[in-house]
């Protein structure tokens, strides 16, 4: 499925499709919940799930996204 607002692919398996997460601006980051704000999920998945292909687009998109708000 293609994301609504980047148009980049998500993959199967996902609960809403386009035309539903374009009507109800699913992930639109418009209004972040608390929960949202919390990393520990992603430690987790650091740690337990993604592998080292993962982790380095991670480093990769962190370090383009640090050296963007210097600007």
């Amino acid at each position: 499925m293609i994301h609504w607002q980047t148009k980049e692919e998500m993959g199967d398996g996902f609960q809403f499709t386009q035309s539903e997460h374009s009507e109800v601006q699913y992930n639109a980051l418009v209004k972040v919940e608390p929960h949202e704000k919390n990393i520990m999920r992603t430690y987790y998945l650091v740690r337990d799930w993604w592998d080292n292909d993962k982790l380095v687009k991670l480093r990769d998109h962190i370090n383009l996204t640090l050296e963007s708000r210097k600007e």
